[in-house]
């Protein structure tokens, strides 16, 4: 799929993830450079006696190596410097591990996840911050879910009520924000979701896309860093200039 195709998927999927806070709003995205790849994998951990799983990125769709994966990631909501407007070239790694088994009722099934990392990093530091920034985000969490129906090759991994989540970027400040949500939609499982209650489902591989939401502010260029200080460092030799007139008057 093009750049274009991307864009259009991106806009729609922008306009149909919903955040689940009222105040927060979707600053990012991704989607996978190869959509017909199913680079990410969910590991059956269950044993004798406990349940569990583990989703994570792999390189190529047979690899059982967790590793990134080329993605195109879009930032919006901001004003923002000419190289990171757009499609960004990056990589992405995720890791969610859950320490029990399915829930739910019918054919429905939800698996709780205890903790997870997803990692975007742009593949070409930005200009903008004089070739030393790539972190374009990094995202922690606690309690998470993956939401799925017996049988079905696509469900959802997204925070909810009970998610505490870290955000930290190079181009966003997330200092002061509260309201933090995430959602991964995943597809073309194969084999597809099938998990008995109580049991994590079987090994399978699907594709990604994935939204962000919050509330953050940009993170100021370094360039404008040096102007500021610039512009801080003349208004102060300025009025010391003045000074030392009115003192020559004085005398």
């Amino acid at each position: 799929m093009g750049r274009l195709g991307i864009v259009a998927g991106s806009v729609l999927l922008l306009g149909t993830a919903a955040p689940a806070f009222a105040d927060s709003v979707t600053f990012g995205q991704f989607s996978q450079k190869s959509v017909s790849q199913r680079l990410f994998r969910y590991k059956n951990l269950d044993t004798a006696n406990s349940a569990g799983a583990e989703i994570y990125t792999t390189t190529t769709p047979s690899s059982t190596v967790s590793g990134s994966i080329p993605v195109y990631y879009i930032m919006s909501q901001f004003v923002l410097p000419a190289d990171l407007q757009g499609l960004q070239d990056a990589h992405l790694t995720v890791d969610f591990l859950s320490t029990s088994g399915t829930t739910g009722s019918g054919a429905s099934r939800v698996q709780m996840f205890g903790s997870g990392t997803i990692t975007i990093t742009r593949d070409t530091a930005a200009l903008e911050g004089w070739n030393s920034r790539t972190n374009l985000l990094t995202v922690t969490f606690t309690d998470a879910e993956l939401d799925a129906s017996q049988n079905n090759g696509s469900f959802t991994f997204k925070s909810n009520d009970d998610s505490t989540i870290t955000y930290s970027s190079d181009f966003l400040d997330f200092a002061n924000v509260f309201a933090k949500d995430f959602s991964l939609s995943f597809s073309g499982a194969d084999p597809e979701f099938d998990a008995n209650l109580g049991s994590s489902s079987v090994n399978t591989r699907f594709s990604g896309t994935g939204t962000f939401a919050s509330d953050p502010i940009g993170v100021p260029e370094v360039s404008s860093w040096a102007l500021l200080v610039l512009g801080f460092g003349g208004v102060g030799a300025a009025l010391r200039a003045g000074r030392r007139s009115k003192d020559m008057f004085a005398a």
